[in-house]
């Protein structure tokens, strides 16, 4: 068993319906809706396993992940039935300022003393108020995970028998209720809106071995899946000490058993995150916390790749011994950003590094990496108090301190402040373009130890309504000379899951840029219409779809030239998803604002 003084995780989210830029700018804003109802829902009990390839990943139905809370151990086994294991924990966390300038977050760690922050099931809103509430049954009901594997759903489409989860799958919501029309996503044989597996439907899979039409956000993934929804107002927080935000979150875990060993080693986490409050989130940051114990969690190291989105843990030396060690030549463990949220239009930041500023379509990547120890009420230690956890989300220290490039990253404030921890490529240089210098944690002569780190994206605006997706993988790889060498190998194995992400989880997937370059939409924010133009290679037939922020399809066009005049004509003012696609491949993805 492991102990531990106070843990905190956290899980990111991939693709989003996201606005225009905005700063936070205090009480100048209106709060629109009061501070959403608080239930009184019991934490969440539910557990599973995904084991489909070499990897075994405990889930749990609250926005953790990866530990068994009855039995305090971790449980991310891989390779699987070997008995070692490479994560204690992780979680999600997302926090920023509401209009009146307070901070809110909703974070997930150890549920130490009953510490809560996210419980099972959708959220209601009230027409007449926009009011926020769940029910204890309701939460109670939604303690569960849905489960289906690919081979389940094409053996039901040929005519076999549905599955239990196949039968239940949660498709829809009860919009009597208040509750969202559409939960889990499904195929919907008659387009009638209502799931309904005696009429033909089924949960949605993607078959195609391309992009699927619209995206592969909407679609369920993975050779063996799981579903589940949870909530930050069920309750009153008690892990952050927050008022809850109003996030309704949809979760999918999923993996592929593979003849590609990277990809048979790694574990793929989907968020659909929601804001269902009538109230702007300013500054709002989203980061994934992990606890990387690699076998025995008293020898690690941590650090990051920034061109990668990845955060990662390896060994202090050759041999991790002990009887939870891997032994000689151990592993490497990692986390990637592998899609975060759309950026705010105009916000003057390169959100993706990679050194173009607000190009269309432009995605926040990890923008902070942070370490910090397992202390309690130290400035370098364990989150307490609400600003805390915002303070590493914005990466920053507790007492406010800047982190620095150079040593412990706090000790010595005359260095260049920094927003990564421990970049250095671990062969003499760095993967941070502010610095030349390969600093990491051996250069610093930090002792190993049992290590945490933190990785968040933004800042961003999350308004009323919109709907961000984030998408995490869990990448090992192990190499036969040394710690460093399982790094060098890690990261190829991220390459693998990121080809595979960025083809939709198909086989074959889309050269970047094969049929279309050079994408602008100017002007943009507009009043009447805008040029969405292209440099239509080939002169393929492209299609453009318009998306509003509640995922209706509002407008169509196609051409084979090379662009498309967008007029605002039947279009409200706000913010838009726009969509080339060829094929039904997407090709690209962007935000419009209609003033």
């Amino acid at each position: 068993m492991k102990t531990n003084l106070h843990f905190t995780l956290i899980f990111i989210c991939t693709f989003s319906f996201s606005t225009s830029a905005k700063e936070n700018t205090g009480k100048s804003h209106k709060l629109l809706n009061p501070t959403p109802q608080v239930a009184n829902c019991a934490n969440s009990t539910a557990q599973a396993d995904l084991a489909v390839n070499n990897v075994r990943a405990h889930l749990l139905n609250g926005g953790d992940l990866w530990w068994n809370p009855i039995f305090q151990v971790n449980t991310y086994e891989v390779p699987i039935n070997s008995g070692k294991h490479s994560l204690y924990a992780g979680a999600i966390w997302i926090g920023g300022y509401d209009a009146s300038n307070a901070i809110k977050v909703a974070a997930q760690t150890y549920r130490q003393q009953g510490a809560n922050d996210f419980w099972p099931g959708p959220i209601s809103k009230d027409p007449t108020n926009s009011s926020l509430s769940i029910t204890a049954a309701r939460c109670l009901q939604f303690d569960r995970f849905w489960s289906v594997s690919k081979t389940d759903v094409q053996n039901f489409i040929a005519g076999g028998s549905p599955t239990a989860d196949i039968i239940n799958w949660p498709g829809n919501g009860n919009v009597s209720n208040g509750e969202l029309p559409f939960l889990a996503p499904f195929f919907d044989a008659n387009n009638d809106g209502i799931y309904d597996y005696t009429q033909g439907d089924y949960p949605l899979y993607n078959f195609s071995s391309s992009v699927a039409t619209g995206g592969c956000n909407d679609y369920l993934l993975g050779d063996q899946n799981f579903w589940w929804v949870f909530n930050d107002i069920g309750n009153s927080k008690t892990e952050t000490n927050s008022d809850p935000i109003g996030l309704e979150i949809r979760a999918q875990a999923f993996a592929f058993s593979s003849t590609n060993t990277n990809i048979n080693n790694s574990t793929f986490y989907k968020y659909q995150i929601i804001n269902r409050s009538s109230n702007t989130l300013y500054d709002c940051r989203m980061g994934q916390w992990v606890d990387p114990d690699l076998g025995n969690a008293s020898d690690d190291y941590v650090g990051c790749d920034l061109g990668r989105g990845l955060g990662f843990c390896y060994n202090g030396d050759s041999d991790d011994d002990g009887a939870a060690g891997y032994g000689i030549n151990p592993p490497a463990i990692g986390t990637d950003f592998l899609q975060g949220p759309l950026a705010d239009i105009g916000d003057g930041i390169d959100n993706d590094l990679d050194g173009v500023t607000d190009e269309p379509g432009e995605q926040c990547i990890m923008s902070k990496f942070v370490y910090y120890k397992n202390l309690n009420g130290a400035p370098d230690g364990n989150p307490s108090v609400t600003d805390d956890y915002y303070q590493y989300l914005a990466g920053q220290w507790l007492d406010g301190l800047l982190i620095v490039h150079g040593g412990d990253g706090r000790s010595d404030q005359t260095l260049p402040p920094s927003s990564f921890m421990f970049p250095g490529d671990l062969q003499g240089g760095s993967t941070d373009p502010n610095f030349t210098d390969d600093w990491n944690m051996v250069s610093a002569a930090i002792a190993p130890d049992d290590m945490r780190y933190l990785q968040s994206v933004g800042k961003f605006t999350l308004d009323p309504g919109e709907v961000d997706y984030v998408t995490i993988a869990a990448v090992w790889a192990r190499d036969t000379a040394g710690p460093i060498s399982s790094v060098i190998k890690l990261k190829a194995a991220d390459d693998d899951a990121q080809a595979l992400f960025n083809s939709c989880f198909t086989t074959v997937g889309i050269k970047e840029n094969e049929l279309i370059t050079n994408v602008k939409c100017a002007p943009n924010p507009f009043n009447d219409k805008t040029l969405i133009s292209f440099k239509n290679i080939n002169h393929q037939s492209i299609k453009l779809q318009v998306y509003d922020l509640k995922g209706k399809l509002v407008r169509v066009m196609q051409t084979s030239g090379d662009s498309f005049l967008l007029e605002s004509k039947e279009l409200n003012s706000g913010v838009y998803l726009v969509r080339l696609l060829s094929d039904n491949k997407t090709l690209y993805s962007g935000k419009i604002i209609v003033q």
